[in-house]
């Protein structure tokens, strides 16, 4: 009998502390990438009114790891850098998102507490023709990053000619960015706009 009593207060303790205190533990959230401008800059922490109009659910397996983490670029407008597991891509609005590597956007941190701040970043466009009367879109993204000493992370893209007619090409029809070199971004500039 005593071997019984002393096994279960010996439960009852390792259990008592084990246990957390559930309402001091932070909730894990998923937040989806597509929420509307209202929804992009709560803190669903704090403001738990907006979690339904937001489509925010807690994550309920802390074992699930592709929960994406988000952070918003200020130009241009509605862009965004997201990460899920170890892949990274950058996504614009009306275009397919452009996988890039992880060490093309080092020093970025992808946490809960950076996920309401804009990524202050600058970008330069440039827009010209060749000599074939051929259409160049290119601009070159400059992200910074979180860390210090601070790095600049480049970033260079050309935007495809859209194919196929007024009548044919609907808005639902998006993209595909092409990520070029920022070496050939400066070549093509230097030689038809300089």
């Amino acid at each position: 009998m005593k071997n019984h009593l002393l096994f279960v207060v010996a439960a009852i303790f390792f259990y008592a502390c084990g246990s957390s205190d559930t309402k001091n533990r932070k909730e894990t959230l998923y937040i989806p990438t597509d929420m509307p401008d209202i929804c992009q800059n709560v803190d669903f922490n704090v403001d738990k009114g907006m979690r339904e109009t937001c489509g925010v659910k807690p994550a309920r397996y802390q074992a699930y790891r592709n929960v994406p983490m988000q952070r918003y670029l200020i130009n241009p407008k509605q862009a965004s850098l997201v990460k899920s597991g170890d892949k990274i891509e950058i996504r614009f609005p009306n275009t397919h998102p452009v996988s890039i590597d992880a060490e093309q956007v080092s020093g970025v941190s992808f946490s809960d507490s950076k996920r309401l701040s804009k990524i202050q970043n600058t970008m330069d466009y440039k827009e010209f023709l060749n000599e074939k009367k051929q259409r160049y879109k290119l601009f070159k993204l400059t992200i910074p990053s979180d860390t210090k000493p601070e790095i600049e992370n480049t970033l260079c893209f050309r935007v495809p000619e859209l194919k196929g007619s007024d009548r044919t090409r609907s808005a639902a029809m998006a993209v595909q960015m092409e990520l070029i070199s920022c070496e050939t971004l400066d070549e093509l500039v230097k030689r038809y706009v300089d």
